[in-house]
């Protein structure tokens, strides 16, 4: 059960580091013969941002043992308010990161030349089928919160995560306005908020995004990430040559390189949303493999023309000296203050 208030939680200095670090992997150069190159270079900025972030805090041993953790405490809170509550068992977080896995890596000709960009099938397909196909552990509160009446079940819904947004926030959310976040404050998360700040407590991107001595650089950092993506000139000029050259090779449907592979996931994103149940059993009918095979060779044919283009303008070894140089004059027109919030909510590396 998910509360709509702990989706709408993220905080203007989540972005700003979400941002940073897309940046660096958007901006990844790759060989052409499937091989890694040297990692890529972090950015000035991104290296201010990242000294927020705890990768420790998201590894699957920590993970595990803090919801333990959080659930004992979560049992004890809705015991006190006078519901009972078992604790849930783990249902585990790993993430699958493509470059653990042997074979062609995502972006390269020889990935391409075999998964295209890796919507229909990829080396590591088996692995996610594999974890889809089990099944989550029963909620051992299910049954519980099935006898309660439904005044109950709202006042147990509400002890737990906190209060249900108002109509407004709800509005705000279904329609994505751009309207600001709703900020996270554990104090009314519930139980479940009470948890995650005993155990956890508050991280550093959450602090310095409540500290009013750092609300313009924030704001000023999303407005350099919004730039650097959406209004910016030299790398409109990388991405006109680009489709130039992708245009002569017969696909002219993309203007910016993001837009090859994002235009054929929302492609298939809509065929697959189209499949309507194969019987009146309501079971549903995915895309055929004739269909699908399809779709992966226009895939990977428009992969293929995408790499070729990019390798022969060297689009991202441009396209990464571009972040840099941005990224450099944003951290000389800000560094006291970057300096001072690092200092002041940086996590302390062990």
């Amino acid at each position: 059960m998910t509360h709509p208030r702990n989706e709408a939680a993220m905080t203007r200095a989540t972005i700003a580091i979400a941002a940073a670090l897309a940046a660096t992997l958007a901006l990844a150069g790759c060989s052409g013969d499937g091989k890694k190159k040297n990692e890529p270079e972090e950015g000035p900025l991104a290296k201010y941002l990242s000294a927020l972030y705890d990768e420790s805090a998201w590894t699957e041993d920590r993970m595990e043992a803090d919801h333990k953790k959080m659930e004992k405490v979560i049992a004890e809170c809705m015991t006190k308010e006078g519901f009972e509550y078992k604790p849930a068992p783990y249902q585990g977080g790993t993430v699958f990161n493509p470059e653990d896995d042997e074979g062609p890596q995502m972006g390269t000709m020889e990935f391409a030349k075999q998964y295209g960009y890796g919507i229909i099938d990829s080396p590591w397909q088996q692995s996610i089928d594999e974890q889809n196909q089990d099944q989550p552990p029963a909620d051992p509160n299910q049954k519980y919160l099935e006898s309660l009446s439904e005044s109950e079940q709202m006042a147990y819904s509400e002890t737990l995560y906190g209060p249900q947004p108002t109509a407004e926030e709800m509005a705000a959310m279904e329609e994505g306005d751009g309207a600001e976040p709703v900020p996270y404050d554990w104090k009314k998360a519930g139980c479940q908020g009470k948890a995650q700040h005993e155990v956890q407590g508050e991280q550093s991107y959450e602090a310095a995004s409540k500290d009013p001595a750092y609300t313009e650089l924030l704001k000023s950092v999303d407005e350099f990430w919004q730039k650097q993506y959406e209004n910016n000139d030299a790398l409109d000029a990388l991405d006109r040559k680009w489709a130039d050259c992708m245009s002569k090779a017969g696909f002219s449907d993309a203007a910016k390189r993001n837009d090859a592979q994002s235009k054929l996931n929302d492609e298939w994103n809509e065929a697959m949303s189209q499949g309507q149940p194969a019987d009146d059993s309501g079971e549903w009918k995915e895309p055929s493999k004739a269909e699908k095979k399809k779709f992966q060779e226009r895939e990977i044919e428009v992969a293929v023309a995408d790499i070729t283009c990019a390798e022969k303008m060297q689009y991202d070894d441009k396209a990464a000296a571009l972040n840099l140089k941005a990224e450099q004059k944003f951290v000389d027109e800000h560094e006291k203050q970057l300096k001072a919030l690092v200092a002041q909510y940086g996590v302390k590396k062990k």
